[in-house]
């Protein structure tokens, strides 16, 4: 599973630089092609340009196009909500310390005061 996992995220990585490539060997196999069909230099032979222009302007147009998503990735990032956190309301009516008719045997009043008005003076020694 971490294997399939490893192999997923890789591809997923090199999916841009294998999309530049297949341009490259696009060009390298049809070269010919190209220079007949798309080669704007085909009459100054000096330039020996065979058919590079086509494949910078492919890669030129590939780049602006990811320019453009990139810019609107961008942007959806700015406006994007990077922490939420919903409102709880606690409602305390479940919790009851108190119910009448019962009496709690662990908080009882034990103690009382013995009042006495006489004020009893202990004989000194």
């Amino acid at each position: 599973m971490k294997k399939l996992v490893l192999i997923t995220l890789l591809l997923a990585f090199m999916a841009k630089p294998l999309y530049n490539l297949s341009y490259l060997v696009y060009y390298q196999v049809n070269i010919d092609y190209i220079i007949e069909n798309y080669c704007v230099n085909k009459t100054k032979v000096e330039m020996a340009c065979n058919g590079k222009c086509h494949l910078a302007k492919q890669l030129q147009q590939n780049d602006a196009t990811d320019e453009q998503n990139n810019a609107v990735k961008l942007f959806s990032e700015l406006f994007s909500v990077v922490f939420y956190q919903s409102k709880t309301l606690y409602s305390f009516s479940c919790l009851i310390f108190y119910r009448k008719g019962k009496i709690n045997s662990f908080y009882s009043k034990n103690y009382r005061y013995a009042y006495s008005a006489s004020f009893f003076k202990p004989p000194i020694a």
